[in-house]
């Protein structure tokens, strides 16, 4: 009798998900895009450009670190030259430091509360786009509440579309995009 009547409730509830996940053609079309066969092409191209961005990022720093130590001694420049690219490496990665400011405690506090560093990060993609980019978008405080409660994924072509959050306040987005913005 139990066997029966989960067997009629798993059949009920098979129904309604295939009902409710396909809704229309431009749900299925969108859905495929992100998920299905469109994912692979989407996956591939952003491998592409991350692989030559990775070509290109190295060369200006190898070029900057060789002229940073021409004017110094031999002395100087025999170490380097002995323990291989590791100190030229590192002038680079001293100066690209200051560009990353540390998170606020209040900030980093709401970040965690409301999974927001599930998806992103402050200066590195993970699934959505890092913070330092949105900053670059220019939002108002207003335009990220909005986005934030009702996502629109065409503005972030190449990423997944983001859930709606429409349960975090708008208080608590507003001192994000603060400091989102101060990015």
């Amino acid at each position: 009798m139990a066997l029966k009547k989960f067997t009629s409730l798993a059949t009920i509830a098979i129904a309604a998900s295939i009902w409710i996940g396909c809704s229309s053609a431009d749900d299925k079309a969108k859905y495929d895009t992100f998920y299905g066969s469109g994912s692979k092409a989407r996956e591939a191209t952003a491998l592409t450009v991350l692989q030559a961005e990775k070509r290109d990022t190295p060369a200006p720093e190898k070029t900057q670190a060789a002229a940073a130590p021409a004017p110094k001694s031999d002395t100087a420049k025999a170490a380097p030259a002995a323990e291989g690219a590791t100190p030229a490496a590192a002038e680079p990665a001293a100066e690209a430091k200051p560009k990353r400011k540390p998170v606020p405690a209040d900030v980093s506090a709401l970040l965690n509360k409301h999974a927001c560093l599930a998806c992103h990060n402050p200066y590195d993609k993970i699934i959505g786009p890092p913070y330092a980019e949105v900053a670059k978008k220019k939002y108002t405080v207003d335009q990220i509440v909005e986005l934030v409660h009702a996502p629109k994924p065409e503005h972030w072509p190449g990423f997944p579309p983001m859930a709606p959050m429409a349960h975090v306040p708008k208080a608590d987005i507003a001192v994000i995009a603060n400091w989102i913005n101060s990015l």
